[in-house]
This record gives C-alpha cells, structure tokens and sequence, in this order.
C-alpha cells in the first residue's frame, strides 16, 4: 500500500525525528546544539563510544558518520524497532494526531502519475509568466513591482510572473508544450465556460507561484493590477494537490531558515515577499483565507512558537482574535503562540518602509505571551472599579481558558490570570492600562523610530550637499585650489564622489570633460534641483558660488556630526539594559540621550534655511542685472 507524497510529508513535520531517536539513545550535550535542533550521539546502529551519528530535526534526516546509516523518521521506525513501513506510518500518524489516509485516499498509480502532470504543468506555467514578465509587454508590471520596493533578486527568487491579458495565451501555450486539455482544465489554471472553448483563469494579474514542501510548484495567486479585472486577488482552483486550507505561503523555504529565528505568520504574499526583501526570511502566509487548524499543525511541525504578526488595522485585530480562539484547545507545552503587537494600521511593510527593518524586530522582540495578550485585551477595554465587574471579568476569562484541553496548561494559565485580577483589586484607577513595563517599552519603540526617522532624513539631507558640492566644483574648477584647506578634511559618504573628489585633486588629467560629465549626471540624479540653478550653471557667477560653496561645506560638517550622534543613540537605544529596578529610569537616560543628539539640529536646519534665504537673495539680484541687461540692448 503506497500514501501520498502530502500525507507523508505532513506526519514528517508534526513528528521531530529526535523525539523518535531518543527512545534508543542518549544524546551528546557537549556536541548537540539544541537551540538549532541539531542532535549527535553514538550510533544505535552499529557499537561506538563516539557521537557520530547526526540528527538534523530542520531537515528531518539522520547520518551516521561511521556505518553510513542514514534516512528520515519512517525508516528510522523500521529499521531499529523492526515493523513494516505501513506499521510506521500507522504509529508516527497515531503520534501526530493525523488519521490514516482509508483507502479511499490512497494513491494508485495512475492518480500518482495524474498529480506529477499536474505539476509539471503548473511548472510549465510559471516559465511562461516569468517570462512575460521580464519581456517588453512586461514592463508596466515589473515597475509596479519595483516601485512596491521589490529587488530584482527577490523577483526572481519567488519566481513572480504576469499572466496575458488574453482569454486563451496560457492554454495555447500548455497545449504546444504537448499537454492534454483536460489535464490542463484539472491543473487548476483554467475552465470551461458552458459551451465554450477552454479559457485561463489568471488574466493580466502579477502571478505568486505556490510551492508544496518538496519545493514543487501546485498552484498560484493571482494579484490583479488592473480593477476591471475583478478580485484583487485570487488562486488556483483546489486540485488534487493544491488544498488551500493545508498549505502556507514560502513554509518551503522559512522551515529552512528556521534554525535561529521562530516562523512569522503575516496576511499576504506580499508581506512575506516585502519582508524577505528585508533578509527577513521566516515568514509565511495563508493563502487568502483565515488560518486554519492544519496550516497551524504545519506550523507548529517547524517551530514551537510561532509569532502572529498580522496588520495593526481592525481587520488584523480580528483575525489575530480568531486564530487564538483556533489555537486555544490545540496548545501545549511545547506548541503555542506569541502575538507581535503592530502600530494601529501598520501592516509590517509599511513599519519597515517608515521607520526602518528595527523597528518591526522592536515588534517580534516584544512580542506578547499568549496568556498575557489574552488578558491585557480583555482588560484595557473595561472599566473595572467595581469587585462584580471584576468578577465577571473572571469568569469570562476562565470561560474562555476551558478551551485548553491540556489539563495541566489550563491550570496554568488559570493561575496566572487569577494572580493578575487579584493585583487589579488593589489598583484605583477607573480604567486599567497596560503594564508600566509596556508603556516603557512602547515609548522605547517610539523613540527609536523618532531616531531611525531622524537618521533618514540626515542621511538625505547629506547626499544632496554632497552633490551640490561637486556639481559646485565641477562648475567652479577654481575654487577647487581656492577651498584646499576646507575640502581636505571632507570624507564623502557617497564612493563615487569620493574617488572622483580624489581624482580632481591628485590627477592631472581629472579635469577631462568625461569625469565632469560623470560628476554631473551622478549629482543631479541626487540633487535635482541643480540642472536648473542659476548661480552654478551661470555665467561670471564665481563670487557667489564661492560663498555658497562656504556654506555648503560648514553645513556638510555640521550634519556628518548630527548624524553620527544619532546613529551613536540608535546603537545604545538597542544595546542599553536597566540595573535599577526603576524601568522608567533608564527610558529617562535614552530620553535625555535622544534631547543631547538633537539638539544640534535647529542650528542646522537654521543654517540650511540661512543657504536656501542667501540663495533667493542671490538669485533676485541675479535677475534684476539680467533684466536690466536686456532693457538696455
């Protein structure tokens, strides 16, 4: 009797193989490394004294370095205790709660050889529409995909392509490349209107392959760029191997990154693609429905503690509370849930994008425990100054705890909530608020993103000086002599800048027209402004773009210092920990750390808007003489 690639695949990831293997050995603390499910000891194979057999729970596979043994958790069972292969999978589906497939299910050969086409088709698929996607009628969907902030790397790395626009491109194309139509009609990629010829599913819609866990392509969704092109999103049709409820978004590739860093369950395709371009890799997503019972047993089958990370809007609120109301009755000792608590409509590409990749490890670093999330949600929105609002306070949590069928985890989680409504009796206000402990931390979060916001706009704000100095040399070459003593000290951030302010100074032949040229073009591409200005594109304007040069250069300075203060402030906002019981007092130390680094700014930005009123002034005399000059002749 065979099984299906999914179901075997499934009991793979409930069941760790080191809890398999831990029946018949003992484990070599010293050489195993827990944290990142790494395990040696002697081998059960063979008799030794040394660890050289090697189990690795991420890839579900053990080696022995001596008598080369070597398989995953199946044929661990039936070589080292004996029992048949069905016996195997009969005893680990038991472990993980999985009931056996019935014959009904059971694959024979020819629907085994059905699903290899199916997905041999979807595969087929995602050549054609990354290949129309990179091509000329392409190129409105890749800049849109540029533009989100998406790499080219990344773009190729989740294999995203566009469908045509057409009723029937992606049908011809399958059926030149020798498929049947209605294996195409079953991959889930196409249907038949009533008596009417085949016709695509996906039309002129960015396309997100899905990918099974043995890295196979099942099925796709569909992004539509277009409104007349209805759901913004849609999938494949379910098809003998594409069950949306039982597969996650990049799960395939996060449960091989999982060493170090717990999964991340986020909305969409899309945030996991946006955090990836991140090089946070660890996320997954449902597939355009709520999360469901099996996507948390995959889940769980990767990492014990998943965090939930889903938008801070009210929609994310609420699909937050019914994936805890899910996940209640199936927690735990070693499989539960912790809740990343995202900025009010936030979703965890648009933090990144304002206030930095920090800012969003601020969230997963502080994420809350599920007893404590439960409880503070409860809580702060009640007012509770009275015993019987207290009360029922009580039983609607305990109610809501009888959901844990873990007995002993229930007891737990009881206690604890218990404890927690006894230190509210003694509180007086009307309404309870969170924990000072996280009022601090979110007011950390705060200051950090008012610090990464600051760094931003300094670091900008230094490559358009930096530009306008070049342009202003390249304009001036002069002035390059003149200024020796002042540009010296000057250490460009930009690198080409840097080595072309070196060649202009050291080579003879740096003043050639193609240098120039290159200086230019880089400058007005970070300074726009500078292709039309006046002064520097002016003729017999040396004077005033001397004096503007002076004040670039002292502004320049100025803002290198104020944004080393503050990159020196965001290391110890990360770094610094409390001695004092008295957590507010080290907030206290950041905050007057954050008032030092900035003080400095006003004088900065008074200079610039000192430059920008010299520059008017300059310009209206500029004018004038011009005008003159022309009323003259």
């Amino acid at each position: 009797m065979s099984f299906s690639s999914a179901f075997l695949e499934k009991i793979k990831i409930s069941v760790k193989l080191s809890d398999i293997v831990s029946r018949h050995v003992n484990w070599d603390h010293k050489k195993s490394n827990l944290s990142k499910l790494d395990f040696w000891a002697p081998c059960p194979f063979h008799q030794e004294k040394t660890a050289s057999f090697h189990v690795d729970d991420t890839k579900g596979f053990y080696y022995c370095f001596g008598c080369q043994a070597k398989g995953n958790v199946f044929s661990f069972l039936k070589d080292m205790e004996g029992v048949s292969f069905f016996d195997a999978v009969k005893a680990l589906s038991e472990k993980a709660g999985i009931p056996m497939e019935t014959n009904d299910f059971v694959r024979s050969e020819a629907a085994s050889t059905e699903e290899q086409i199916l997905i041999k088709i979807n595969e087929a698929a995602n050549k054609f529409f990354t290949k129309h996607l990179f091509s000329t009628k392409g190129s409105f969907a890749l800049t849109y995909l540029r533009d989100r902030g998406l790499s080219l790397d990344i773009i190729k790395e989740f294999k995203i392509g566009l469908s045509t626009p057409k009723n029937d491109d992606l049908v011809l194309f399958l059926k030149e490349e020798g498929y049947a139509e209605k294996y195409i009609e079953k991959s889930g990629l196409a249907f038949k209107p009533e008596n009417k010829p085949l016709v695509d599913r996906f039309k002129n819609r960015v396309m997100f392959p899905i990918c099974n866990l043995d890295d196979r392509i099942v099925a796709f969704g569909g992004r539509s760029i277009n409104t007349s092109y209805g759901a913004k999103y849609i999938n494949s049709a379910e098809t003998k191997v594409f069950k949306k409820g039982s597969l996650l978004f990049n799960l395939n590739n996060a449960k091989k990154r999982n060493k170090n860093n717990p999964i991340l369950i986020v909305e969409g395709y899309m945030d996991v693609i946006s955090l990836a371009n991140n090089t946070i890799n660890n996320a997954v997503a449902p597939l355009g429905t709520a999360l469901t019972k099996e996507q948390l047993e995959l889940i769980w089958g990767v990492t014990d503690e998943p965090i939930l990370l889903l938008d801070g809007d009210n929609a994310g609120k609420l699909a937050t509370s019914r994936t805890i109301e899910l996940a209640l009755p199936l927690i735990s000792y070693n499989q539960t849930l912790r809740i990343g608590n995202l900025p009010s409509n936030y979703d965890p590409d648009d933090l990144i994008k304002e206030y930095g990749k920090e800012a969003l490890e601020d969230v997963i670093e502080n994420s809350q425990t599920l007893s404590e999330f439960i409880f503070m949600s409860e809580v702060t929105q009640r007012e509770l100054d009275s015993p019987e609002r207290l009360r029922k306070l009580h039983v609607e949590l305990t109610s809501k705890l009888q959901k844990i069928k873990d007995v002993n985890l229930r007891r737990m989680f009881m206690a604890e909530i218990e404890s927690k409504i006894k230190k509210l009796q003694f509180q007086s206000l009307n309404k309870i608020r969170p924990s000072r402990q996280m009022i601090i931390s979110e007011k950390r979060i705060e200051t950090k993103r008012q610090t990464l916001s600051r760094i931003q706009a300094s670091e900008k704000e230094i490559e358009k000086l930096e530009a306008e100095i070049m342009f202003c040399l390249i304009k001036n070459p002069v002035l390059i002599e003149d200024f020796r003593a002042q540009l010296i000290n000057l250490d460009f951030r930009d690198e080409f800048f840097q080595k072309s302010f070196w060649k202009i100074q050291h080579e003879k032949s740096s003043g050639s027209s193609e240098l120039f040229n290159a200086v230019s073009a880089k400058a007005i591409q970070k300074n726009p402004s500078l292709k039309s200005h006046l002064i520097y594109n002016g003729k017999n304007k040396e004077e005033m773009s001397r004096n503007l040069l002076l004040d670039k250069i002292t502004t320049l300075n100025l803002a290198n210092i104020r944004l080393q203060s503050l990159k020196d402030l965001k290391i110890k906002i990360k770094t610094q920990k409390s001695d004092s019981s008295d957590l507010g007092e080290s907030f206290n130390l950041i905050q007057s750390e954050y008032r030092r680094a900035i003080s400095g700014s006003q004088f900065i930005e008074d200079s610039i808007l000192r430059e920008r009123k010299f520059d008017k002034e300059n310009l209206d005399v500029f004018k004038k003489s011009k005008s003159k000059t022309f009323q003259k002749k």
